[in-house]
């Protein structure tokens, strides 16, 4: 009987292993955050990136342009091959040791599915930037939000540091959680890597600057194409979270469709402008967009309705989309 009984429970487990490998990956995330830099899969991928971008040699529109395309799948051989090699052996072994090689496959799976989201780092950073606000340390607070955005900090004041906060928490949203998680939700573990690369590589090498405008143009365009059905789904899990958190849905629509042309990017205005409506706040960054019809927010308080927001968005996300279609999928 017991035997039948774990037989049952093994088989019902191998049927929804992703579902699990999701559920547990996610616990792992909101309790323990970003694995040691040193394993990090993400910071070993912008390791090998960094090497191989110090090599190319600008001047030439047609060898910044090849460089750029092997950045590419340099990073996503970094960091996807060994997965799959990894993963192959346990595979290849699990016939003869089943319960330990399984545990063991389960474990790996979870640390690379983990490896692609990052929800209580995201918090983590939002909320540094609040404490610092909230102890008037501007100095804190401009060194902290500048470990969460590219722009030049040195001089922003409170309103502009609590925007840049708020910005980055609504883009990540969508590059650091919705994003990952829909590709794992559609093609797996593999697919969640290869969006994870090309997002890390647009935020090393996607400006256009004269160092990066051609090395970079692969990257970024690759990432605004995989990007854009996530950040369009965003719009609807925010709107149902702000809905959730009591805010006005009429100012997020509102918001969305007077300022859906004010980034440059074709994908980050829509969480942005979300943000913007459901928190009451105009969202700026200088010199290149400023959204909503509000004022620049004058309380670290937003930061923390900013985060709240995330995480509601991140959780809906998981239940009402990611888990259904493992569910349906059944891979």
């Amino acid at each position: 009987m017991e035997i039948g009984n774990f037989d049952l429970n093994y088989n019902f487990v191998q049927k929804h292993y992703l579902v699990f490998v999701f559920v547990f990956a996610l616990i792992f995330d909101l309790i323990f955050g970003e694995p040691h830099r040193f394993f990090h899969p993400v910071v070993i991928t912008g390791k090998a990136v960094e090497k191989l971008d110090s090599l190319i040699k600008r001047g030439n529109k047609f060898f910044e342009f090849f460089g750029g395309f092997l950045l590419l799948v340099l990073g996503i051989c970094v960091y996807l091959l060994p997965y799959l090699l990894i993963k192959k052996v346990l595979n290849f072994f699990h016939s003869s040791n089943q319960i330990f090689f399984f545990v063991l496959g389960f474990a790996f799976d979870i640390f690379f599915l983990k490896s692609t989201f990052a929800i209580k780092s995201l918090k983590d950073h939002a909320l540094d930037v609040f404490f610092a606000l909230s102890s008037n340390d501007l100095v804190l607070a401009r060194k902290n939000v500048g470990k969460m955005v590219s722009r030049d900090v040195s001089n922003l004041e409170k309103p502009h540091i609590i925007s840049a906060s708020v910005e980055s928490v609504a883009e990540n949203l969508v590059d650091s959680i919705i994003a990952p998680l829909f590709f794992f939700s559609v093609g797996g573990i593999e697919l969640a890597i290869v969006y994870r690369v090309a997002n890390t590589l647009d935020a090393m090498v996607g400006y256009k600057n004269e160092k990066y405008r051609f090395v970079g143009f692969i990257s970024a365009k690759f990432d605004d194409i995989l990007s854009f059905i996530p950040a369009r789904l965003s719009f609807v899990f925010i709107s149902a979270a702000a809905f959730i958190l009591r805010k006005n849905i009429k100012d997020i629509i509102k918001t969305f469709l007077r300022f859906r042309r004010a980034t440059q990017s074709p994908n980050s205005y829509i969480p942005i402008t979300a943000f913007s409506g459901a928190l009451k706040i105009k969202l700026e960054k200088i010199n290149y967009y400023s959204i909503g019809d509000f004022e620049l927010p004058k309380s670290e308080n937003k930061i923390k309705e900013a985060v709240q927001l995330m995480l509601t968005s991140a959780l809906l996300f998981s239940i009402l989309f990611v888990i259904p279609s493992k569910l349906l999928l059944f891979h």
